[in-house]
């Protein structure tokens, strides 16, 4: 699948770059397009665009930058932290990049689920803890590259708890509302994020 490996190279380069001083500064003015890319291309590959698909699309990116902002103005969900400049333009301090960082986590998370259950709550369960997996090896990538910082330095048990919560009404309600045809890319994506944030995570100093 040439879709899958270019994604692929694309997070390897990212990994290669980020490793050199030299590099780095430039490949963190791309981490927000690449999401944005990664996105556009996973969509590319959705098979069944109905309007109601559609209105999907916008509510789990609406619903997603709406946590994120109550996230950082409350800190009641995720626990006290802000947001760098790393990941581009902000509204109410968030930047607009998280309605397709949260899509896409979202999607994937799901389709991953579906391939191991059947039951929607089950699979609303593993796919919130597939979030919660993702986000815990990106957390320190996170902070170590500004993309936002946690007071206190150090990421909160209350972050993932968060996530888990969020992740698993938003899995519910998605599952029961609409069905989606498998995406070839989905497992791909999410296979080549997580190794990403792995990597980096084993790779840092």
């Amino acid at each position: 699948m040439t879709a899958g490996w270019i994604i692929a190279a694309v997070y390897i380069s990212g990994v290669i770059g980020l490793l050199f001083p030299q590099t780095a500064s430039i490949v963190k003015l791309l981490i927000w397009p690449v999401l944005l890319f990664t996105c556009f291309v996973l969509l590319s590959f959705h098979k069944k665009w109905t309007r109601e698909f559609v209105f999907s699309v916008f509510l789990i990116s609406s619903c997603g930058f709406l946590i994120e902002v109550a996230g950082v103005k409350t800190g009641y969900i995720f626990g006290y932290f802000q947001y760098g400049s790393s990941l581009g333009f902000k509204l109410w301090e968030v930047p607009l990049i998280m309605m397709a960082y949260w899509f896409t986590t979202i999607y994937i998370s799901r389709q991953v689920a579906e391939m191991i259950a059947k039951d929607i709550f089950l699979i609303s369960v593993l796919a919130a803890s597939l979030m919660v997996l993702l986000d815990y090896f990106l957390e320190p990538f996170a902070v170590k590259y500004g993309l936002w910082s946690w007071n206190g330095g150090a990421v909160p048990v209350h972050n993932y708890i968060g996530w888990f919560i969020s992740g698993l009404l938003m899995q519910y309600l998605y599952c029961k509302s609409i069905k989606i045809p498998a995406n070839k890319l989905s497992l791909v994506i999410y296979l080549v994020q997580l190794g990403f944030f792995i990597a980096l995570f084993l790779l840092r100093k």
